[in-house]
C-alpha cells in the first residue's frame, strides 16, 4: 500500500491566541464598564451627602487608579489562567491532529493516548475506535483482494478488462501461459474478433457469448475458445470520454472440451449404432414394467411404439401379450427380487425360443431403479440341438453297429501306431491268432502276421513309418496263408497323425481254387489246340474247294466279257 504524506497547513492565529485574545477584550471591556458603572455610583452617592467637589474628584481619581490596578491585575490572572487552560485544550486536539496526519500517510496502527474523562477524552477514544476498524477494514480489505488475486491468477480463463474506449486496462496470467505454448497470439487478436460484440455491449449492457476459433501464426492447429462479454458496473457507459473500466471479456479455451465433447458424441452415436445393430432384442425397463429404451431388434420383434418418457409401454403386454405380469416370468421376479437372471423359455405369443438374461439397473446410491432385458432367439439353435441329439443317437446306434460288424466281418482289422504295437484288433485277428483280444494289445503285429517275403514285408513298414497308404495287395505269410492287405494312415483334424488301419482278407481257399483252375485251364488249351488243329484240316480243304468255284466263276466272267467286246466289233 502506497503511504501518502499529508501536511496540515500551520494557522494563522492559534486557537490559544484566539482564546486569549477574546478572553482580553472581554475582560478589558467589562473591567472599564465595572469600573465606569462603579465611579457613577461612588459620585452619585458623595453628590447626595453634599461633599465638596474637590473631595469628590480626590476621591473619584483613587478609587480609578484603585479599580484600574485591579482591572488590569484581574485581567493578567485571567489570561495567565487562560493561557494554561488553552494549552491543556489545545494539547489533545494537536494529538488528534497528528494521529489524523499518521492515518492520512498510511499509519493505520498510530493510536492517541488521552487520560481525560471530557469531551476531549471521548474523541480520542472515538478516534482511536475509528482507527481500530479502519485497520481491521483494511486487513479484510487485504486478505480478500489476496483471495481474489488468487483465484483471478488461478482461474484458468483468460479475464480482459477493457474500458469504455475499448482500450485494455488489465489481464490475467492465463494469458502469459498461453502465449508461453503459442508467441504469435495477442490479446488485438481476441479483441478484433470479438470488436462487434464489445460494442453491442457498451451500448446496450447485454451480456453476449460467443464461440470463435483462432489459429496461430506459423501452426496448423485450430484453437476453439468461448468468450463471455459482460459489463462491468450497473449502467451501461457508451464511449464517453472519461476512461474507465467497462468490459469484462472472459475467454476459454475449449479446444480439449470440444474435442471430448465431439468424443462423447461419437461415443454415444457408436454405442447407439451398436446398441441397434445387435440382433438380440434389448429392452430397459423401469421397476414399474415400463419400457423405457430399446433397440432396433427389439422395436421390429415387439412392434414397440416410439418410446417417451412417462409413457406406460408395458413388458409383460409385447413380450406375453398379457395384461398383467404372467406368474410364470422370470424376468418380472427379477424386477420383484433385483437379482440377475438367466433363463430358457419358449414363449408362445413369440412363437420362438429365447434365452433372457435380466440384469439389475441401480443407481448412484445403490438402488434398484429397474432392468435391462437381453432376450436372443435360441429356436434355430434349439432346433440345431434336437438335430444333433437326434444325430447323437444316430451315431451312437451307428457305433454300436460298426463295433458289432468290426468284431463280426471275417477280414482282419489292426489298428497299429508307428512302432508296430497293435492298438486295437477285432475278434477275427484274435481267432487267428487263438488269443483273447486284450493279450494283443500293445504287442508287436508282426509276431503274430509276418509275410513270408522279407523284402515286401519291410517296404510294407516302411510305408507305415513315413504315413503312406497302401492299395490291396496279394501276400503270403509265413504259416502258408493268403491275404488281400490295403493300409490307411488316420489323421484327426488337425492333421495329427494317430494310426495306421490294416485291413487283411484271408484268400487261402480262392488261391487254391484259382490254382487248380489255372490247372485245368491248362489241359483245357492243350485239348483246345487238338481241336484247332483238326478243324484246320477239315476246314483247309473246304476252303479250297471255295477258292476253286471263285476262280471259275472268275474266268467264266472274262469269257462273257471277251465275247460281247467281240460282237460289238463284228
Amino acid at each position: 500500500m502506497n503511504n501518502t504524506f499529508y501536511k496540515i497547513k500551520s494557522p494563522k492565529i492559534s486557537l490559544s491566541n484566539k482564546i486569549l485574545i477574546f478572553l482580553f477584550l472581554g475582560l478589558t471591556i467589562a473591567g472599564i464598564s465595572i469600573n465606569i458603572i462603579f465611579l457613577e455610583a461612588i459620585q452619585k452617592i458623595l453628590l447626595r451627602i453634599s461633599l465638596s467637589p474637590a473631595i469628590i474628584k480626590q476621591i473619584t481619581k483613587y478609587f480609578v487608579i484603585l479599580g484600574s490596578g485591579i482591572t488590569v491585575s484581574g485581567i493578567f490572572i485571567a489570561l495567565l489562567i487562560a493561557f494554561f487552560m488553552s494549552r491543556a485544550i489545545t494539547r489533545p486536539i494537536k494529538k488528534l491532529t497528528a494521529g489524523m496526519i499518521e492515518l492520512a500517510e498510511g499509519k493505520w496502527n498510530s493510536r492517541i493516548n488521552i487520560k481525560s474523562h471530557d469531551e476531549v477524552g471521548q474523541l480520542a477514544d472515538g478516534f482511536n475506535f475509528m482507527a481500530d476498524h479502519i485497520e481491521k477494514s483494511l486487513s479484510n480489505l487485504a486478505t480478500a483482494k489476496e483471495y481474489t488475486d488468487n483465484i483471478v491468477a488461478s482461474v484458468p480463463s483468460i479475464l480482459i478488462v477493457l474500458s469504455n474506449r475499448a482500450n485494455i486496462l488489465s489481464i490475467n496470467k492465463a494469458f502469459e501461459k498461453l502465449q508461453e505454448q503459442f508467441p504469435s497470439i495477442s490479446t488485438e487478436q481476441f479483441t478484433s474478433l470479438l470488436k462487434d460484440e464489445i460494442r453491442e455491449n457498451l451500448e446496450t449492457g447485454i451480456m453476449l457469448k460467443k464461440e470463435f476459433v483462432l489459429i496461430p501464426m506459423d501452426s496448423d492447429i485450430n484453437l476453439i475458445f468461448s468468450a463471455t462479454i459482460s459489463c462491468i458496473g450497473n449502467e451501461t457507459t457508451g464511449f464517453s470520454k472519461e476512461e474507465k473500466a467497462s468490459v469484462l471479456l472472459s475467454i476459454t479455451d475449449i479446444t480439449e472440451r470440444k474435442k471430448m465433447k465431439e468424443m462423447v458424441l461419437q461415443s454415444r452415436q457408436d454405442w447407439e449404432d451398436s446398441f441397434n445393430a445387435i440382433p438380440d432384442m434389448i429392452t430397459i425397463h423401469d421397476k414399474d414394467f415400463n419400457i423405457i429404451q430399446a433397440n432396433k431388434a427389439a422395436q421390429e420383434i415387439l412392434n414397440l411404439p416410439s418410446l417417451s418418457p412417462g409413457e406406460i409401454n408395458k413388458c409383460y403386454k409385447y413380450y406375453h401379450g398379457t395384461d398383467s405380469a404372467p406368474e410364470n416370468c422370470q424376468s418380472c421376479k427379477c424386477i420383484t427380487t433385483g437379482e440377475y437372471g438367466t433363463f430358457e423359455v419358449f414363449e408362445p405369443y413369440l412363437e420362438k425360443y429365447v434365452e433372457v438374461r435380466a440384469i439389475p439397473r441401480l443407481n448412484s446410491n445403490n438402488e434398484f431403479i429397474g432392468l435391462i432385458h437381453v432376450v436372443r432367439d435360441i429356436t434355430q439353435r434349439k432346433q440345431i440341438e434336437e438335430e444333433h441329439n437326434q444325430l447323437l443317437k444316430i451315431l451312437t446306434r451307428a457305433k454300436i453297429e460298426w463295433e458289432v460288424t468290426f468284431d463280426s466281418v471275417n477280414e482282419f482289422i489292426l489298428l497299429i501306431d508307428k512302432q508296430f504295437n497293435i492298438r486295437r484288433c477285432n475278434s477275427s485277428f484274435a481267432q487267428y491268432t487263438k488269443l483273447p483280444i486284450h493279450n494283443l494289445v500293445n504287442k508287436k503285429y508282426y509276431e503274430y502276421f509276418s509275410l513270408s517275403d522279407q523284402a515286401e514285408f519291410d517296404h510294407c513298414q516302411e510305408l507305415i513309418k513315413k504315413e503312406e497308404p497302401m492299395d490291396r495287395k496279394e501276400f503270403k505269410t509265413k504259416d502258408d496263408h493268403w491275404f488281400y492287405v490295403s493300409q490307411r494312415p488316420l489323421h484327426d483334424k488337425k492333421g495329427n497323425y494317430m494310426h495306421t488301419v490294416i485291413i487283411a482278407t484271408d484268400i487261402t481257399s480262392i488261391t487254391k481254387a484259382q490254382q487248380q483252375l489255372q490247372q485245368s485251364e491248362q489241359n483245357l488249351k492243350n485239348q483246345l489246340e487238338d481241336l484247332e488243329k483238326f478243324y484246320e484240316m477239315a476246314v483247309g480243304r473246304e476252303l479250297k474247294m471255295k477258292e476253286l468255284k471263285k476262280e471259275l466263276k472268275k474266268l467264266n466272267a472274262e469269257l462273257s466279257r471277251y465275247r460281247e467286246n467281240e460282237f460289238i466289233k463284228n
